[in-house]
């Protein structure tokens, strides 16, 4: 975890100290990091036997909580509508 935030930290310090210059592609260059991030995320988990053994499972329940969230948020957002309205 101290990693993760020392990474964020100096990702922040990086920014801070180029902000006063143009830089070139940045966009570009983090979609592209995203994209293999993501890639070898799905490698890694690819290659587990046992996430693979029990996807189905994990799917079930990570629709669940896709629904609950939404569901979470519509009621949420319908309520703050109502509010300002």
């Amino acid at each position: 975890m101290l990693t993760v935030v020392l990474m964020m930290f100096g990702g922040i310090l990086c920014g801070y100290l180029v902000r006063k210059k143009q830089v070139i592609h940045i966009q570009r260059v983090t979609t592209l990091l995203i994209w293999a991030l993501l890639f070898l995320l799905g490698l890694n988990i690819g290659s587990n036997q046992q996430i693979i053994n029990s996807i189905g499972s994990l799917g079930l329940e990570a629709l669940a909580i896709a629904l609950a969230a939404t569901l979470g948020s519509l009621i949420a957002a319908w309520l703050l509508w109502r509010k300002v309205r």
